[in-house]
């Protein structure tokens, strides 16, 4: 009946491994040129989370459920891309693109704690995840009226594809004697689930760019376009639930399950299959927009430059889907808006280049479809919910920003900046608890996000660089009174108050062919909060996190390289923390584990 079972088999994980092959060849025809290119490449990746953790807590501050785990990953990449281009007398160029992508994610957890009632239980849980992306492009490029006139153009169609084929749950109890038992509490611990999601989407953009001075060393233009989006999703899932009341087996361990869990004890009666795929276990969502726009750039002076431009877009987003009473319900937003935007740039060039730059914008942040679809999606027994919102609207964004650059002689720049947003209508995910956890989407009325910005890149020596980029991040939500939202005032969810990057590299060439570069890569994420608590519950907050990284590559010739990388080297334990009777408590952590990859690059 199914091709897997619920059985586990232990295997030794080998190191991690990439390869990477590509090809390219051009060819003179008369006087055009055709360019043909070709290249694909594979990686896996190995996770383990060793002896993590996770718990609920009400708004009384009571740990409904925490279970401790272990949880396996196995995940591959597949990508492969194709390119052919032919030119058109002397300026004008067609080319086609086609793009594959395959990634699986094949995984494992084994969980042991207890569930919102208190029972004491232990699970097995098996996931396997196929995402595939093909996507197809042409594009064209031609210069009329001596090279004045620029018109670009391209067309897109792409599907993207997400299976989930046989997730598969067994829960056990513990008993008072410590032996272990089949759960049955509502045929819903014994359970696989099958879902499929299709999603098409076409893209189409126009430009035509005319050149007001061509002879000039710095061009003035103006442009126009036209752009269109399509995108549509289909989702489709299924339970299967085992009615395993008849059954009593005798349970050694978790792994082996074949002995009880069979197509014998199917066939024969004792164990009973309820598939249960109703309309609300399924939605369909699709946005269209339609835009023309209009900027330019015009130096005023030599130094200075002015860019600016208008887009109109015209947008419908919606999502069908069916209630628990199988009722059809659609939700809608139609939307016309305007985004001015506009960029100055004063340059000073000596021995050095100083750039001063303002912008000024404003940008849309539109909820995808899992944030608007109210399609309950539950991982496993105990897990949390997650729900979209068939209420929320889109957010905006007032962007201003300032900065000043300095790139020397010696190749070396620094950048100081600062920015200020202001956030209509920012989208949100919450976290309630209505006899489990329930994380959703919501709209806050508006918001506040500030800081400034540190950016060098130095060259050291030859062959020793420093990367180094700092920023400090102030944001501000303004919420209702005698609202849902358990805080008074609080930060944005998901921003952290401060981010810092380091990346020094050391890259010595040894002749024409050979080189070797060797990268540390090091990244600190500020405490942020994950959930945004309503109805009493507290916020869920991600803790401050460290993580560093080496990666090196040799190249053997000028078509060969060898890679060598080792990633989260320092292996720290991710925290959250949900402030329970005035104190943070730790909800929920785990560790990533360290992973080491090889991999090795040909082209011809």
């Amino acid at each position: 009946m199914f091709k897997t079972s619920f059985g586990i088999e232990k295997k030794t994980a080998m190191p991690e491994l990439g390869l990477e092959v590509g090809a390219g060849k051009s060819w003179k025809i008369g006087s055009q040129k055709l360019n043909a290119m070709i290249a694909a490449n594979f990686n896996n990746d190995y996770k383990v989370y060793d002896d993590a953790y996770t718990s609920s807590v009400n708004a009384q501050g009571d740990v409904k459920q925490n279970f401790h785990y272990d949880k396996y990953t196995y995940e591959t990449t597949f990508t492969s891309l194709a390119q052919i281009s032919y030119t058109l007398r002397q300026n004008d160029m067609l080319s086609y693109n086609v793009m594959f992508v395959n990634n699986t994610e094949d995984e494992f957890k084994e969980r042991d704690g207890f569930d919102a009632e208190g029972v004491p239980l232990k699970g097995s849980n098996s996931l396997y995840h196929i995402y595939t992306l093909l996507n197809n492009q042409i594009t064209g490029k031609h210069q009329l009226r001596g090279n004045r006139l620029h018109i670009d153009w391209q067309g897109s169609y792409g599907r993207t594809t997400s299976d989930e084929p046989d997730r598969r749950q067994v829960m056990f109890r513990r008993n008072d004697d410590g032996t272990l038992s089949l759960f049955r509490l509502n045929q819903q611990e014994t359970m696989r689930y099958f879902s499929d999601l299709f999603e098409d989407e076409w893209n189409g953009d126009a430009k035509i760019k005319y050149i007001l001075n061509k002879d000039a060393e710095k061009q003035n233009f103006m442009r126009l376009g036209i752009s269109l989006r399509n995108k549509s999703r289909d989702f489709y899932s299924a339970n299967f639930y085992y009615d395993i009341n008849q059954l009593n087996p005798q349970i050694d361990n978790i792994y082996d399950t074949d002995s009880y869990l069979n197509e014998e004890n199917i066939r024969n009666g004792a164990i009973t299959i309820n598939r249960v795929s109703q309309k609300r276990n399924s939605y369909y969502a699709g946005t269209d927009i339609y835009a023309g726009f209009l900027d330019m750039e015009y130096y005023v002076t030599p130094r200075l430059l002015v860019a600016g431009g208008l887009r109109f877009e015209k947008s419908k987003q919606w999502v069908r889907y069916w209630n628990d009473q199988a009722e059809e319900k659609r939700a809608e937003m139609n939307v016309d808006d305007f985004f001015p935007a506009l960029n100055i740039k004063y340059t000073i060039e000596d021995e050095n280049t100083q750039n001063y730059r303002f912008s000024a914008s404003r940008t849309i942040t539109r909820p995808s479809f899992l944030e608007m679809a109210p399609f309950s999606y539950q991982e496993s027994y105990g897990s949390s919910m997650v729900i979209g919102n068939d209420s929320i609207q889109n957010g905006y964004n007032y962007n201003f920003d300032i900065r000043y650059e300095l790139f020397t002689k010696s190749g070396d720049m620094y950048s100081i900046g600062a920015y200020y947003k202001h956030l209509d209508n920012p989208i949100e995910q919450i976290q309630k608890y209505s006899g489990s956890v329930i994380k959703s989407f919501r709209n806050v009325n508006k918001g506040t996000a500030a800081g400034i910005e540190l950016e060098i890149r130095k060259k050291i020596t030859k062959d020793l660089k420093v990367d180094f980029n700092a920023s400090y991040i102030y944001t501000h939500i303004s919420l209702p009174e005698n609202g849902l939202y358990t805080d008074k005032s609080r930060r944005l969810q998901g921003a952290s108050p401060y981010l810092v990057n380091v990346d020094i590299n050391y890259s010595p060439k040894f002749s024409n062919n050979r080189e070797l570069s060797l990268s540390a890569v090091y990244n600190l994420q500020g405490p942020r909060i994950n959930s945004v608590g309503i109805n009493g519950v507290s916020n869920i907050v991600e803790q401050e996190v460290h993580s560093l990284d080496f990666i090196s590559t040799y190249s053997l010739n000028e078509k060969m390289k060898l890679k060598l990388q080792a990633k989260n080297i320092l292996n720290q334990k991710s925290e959250f923390t949900q402030e329970v009777n005035d104190v943070d408590k730790v909800v929920e952590y785990y560790k990533k584990g360290i992973s080491l990859g090889i991999g090795f690059s040909m082209n011809f």
